[in-house]
């Protein structure tokens, strides 16, 4: 895999660029390797850097270059019987499903970039 470092917008993403792929019966993204510099002269005028990687392709996966984010977004539900929101009215094992958006820069969301998707069960707690 070669990637022209010149087609990165963000210097510091250089250092942490990761190939992943992803994991078809999870459906989370797994880390499949670095990059290393390497300084390439394809003539005597131009001069790149290129970001080079190797992996190894057991099965047919799709592949993304990017850089591992640390964002999260905690959440707490809690679901209700009626629109009342009583403590005594509180219901339990109901399944949530959670669809976050991943922004686009000058927008608070971009409705055609899906993130994650993500359910679980509520307790008594939410």
């Amino acid at each position: 895999v070669h990637l022209d470092s010149a087609q990165v917008q963000m210097p510091g993403h250089l250092k942490s660029m990761k190939l992943w792929s992803l994991n078809p019966q999870t459906g989370l993204w797994e880390e499949e390797g670095d990059f290393q510099h390497d300084r390439s002269r394809r003539s005597k005028r131009e001069e790149r850097t290129f970001l080079v990687g190797n992996m190894e392709i057991r099965e047919r996966r799709l592949f993304n270059l990017d850089v591992p984010e640390s964002r999260r977004c905690y959440i707490k539900v809690r679901t209700y019987r009626s629109e009342r929101y009583l403590p005594s009215e509180q219901v339990a094992g109901v399944v949530v499903s959670v669809i976050n958006l991943e922004p686009t820069a000058g927008y608070s969301s971009n409705p055609r970039a899906w993130g994650r998707f993500d359910s679980g069960v509520t307790s008594s707690n939410g």
